[in-house]
């Protein structure tokens, strides 16, 4: 019983932002195409997978260095710069595996670089990956020309991967080495310790430098498998001026909201449960026509700081739900 409630409790909120999107949509016009309601088919399924799965990537590498008590500006311009070598390697081996590979290899490097460079420099984590992101950006304009990749997710034989059901084998990796770091390994445990106080590790015996080196080897394996799924359905140009930290910060918020989904069961979980529900939403926006521009930004403002406003008010909540049951078994 208590392992049904945990789930049904998880799945509370996809369920209720399916049933307020289908509620608004199905009252709105705009949803309605030669008497066809668009919000409720195949397309659905599709792009909420899909848009999921590449978020729930990015999702988890941020938030794999975040609970290690770091927050790394660099993701953005690794998993962009993996995708561009592993889109160019693609298309000139005409081989979906041949990217694959190369996109977890440059994930790999290019992280395990970041984190070399933190640890030999002893310079704070901002200012080490904010300057990390500039030269990785910097690398877009150089390597292959300096094009990026397009068109690769138009061929069906190279995009396998960002697409279902193939989709489900970079995600799916993502998840397990996300569990095997945090659950099944010394690291992962000890990364607890260093977040919450790591003056504390450090004085009971745990080497940090390590603990960073490792937490980044993990993390870059998941960079690659976000790489691989963001050049199988997007093309991938130059960038410059920190502008992948924006590509980053767009999938920040399931972070935040799968922890606090996730007390019911686990932060991974959690996190692919927010996942979901917030490309439900964003769904649902599109078919209303307000899927990009500002209104966008507006609905997804309100409706984070509302979310927010709940968890943090929800213990109180919760102590006036016990309340009234203890005055109901008086």
């Amino acid at each position: 019983m208590k392992i049904l409630k945990k789930i049904l409790l998880s799945l509370a909120f996809p369920a209720l932002m399916f049933l307020v999107m289908l509620a608004i949509t199905a009252s709105s016009e705009k949803c309605y195409v030669n008497g066809h309601f668009i919000f409720i088919g195949k397309d659905l399924i599709n792009q909420v997978l899909m848009n999921s799965c590449m978020t729930i990537c990015v999702a988890l590498a941020i938030w794999m260095q975040l609970k290690n008590g770091r927050f790394d500006f660099s993701g953005g311009a690794s998993m962009v710069l993996a995708a561009i070598a592993a889109g160019y390697v693609g298309k000139n081996t005409g081989s979906m595996w041949a990217a694959f590979g190369t996109a977890l290899v440059m994930g790999l490097l290019l992280c395990m670089l970041t984190a070399l460079v933190y640890i030999i420099g002893r310079v704070p984590i901002i200012i080490t990956t904010i300057g990390m992101t500039l030269l990785y950006e910097s690398l877009t304009y150089i390597l292959f020309g300096g094009e990026g990749v397009r068109a690769f997710y138009s061929n069906p034989k190279l995009c396998a991967l960002g697409r279902v059901p193939g989709i489900f084998l970079p995600v799916g990796i993502a998840m397990a080495v996300f569990v095997i770091y945090t659950y099944f390994t010394a690291s992962g445990r000890r990364a607890k310790i260093l977040a919450n106080n790591q003056s504390a590790g450090v004085n009971i015996g745990i080497d940090e430098r390590k603990n960073t080196f490792v937490s980044y080897v993990f993390t870059g394996i998941i960079i690659g498998m976000a790489a691989i799924i963001y050049i199988s359905q997007n093309d991938v140009t130059p960038q410059s001026g920190l502008s992948t930290s924006s590509i980053l910060f767009s999938y920040i918020v399931p972070v935040f909201m799968g922890t606090f989904i996730g007390l019911a069961s686990n932060d991974v979980i959690g996190i692919a449960i927010a996942a979901v529900g917030m490309e439900i939403m964003n769904y649902g926006l599109n078919c209303l026509n307000l899927g990009s521009g500002g209104w966008q930004q507006i609905i997804m403002g309100v409706f984070v700081l509302c979310f927010y406003t709940f968890s943090s008010q929800s213990y109180k909540i919760n102590a006036f739900l016990n309340g009234l049951k203890r005055k109901k078994t008086a």
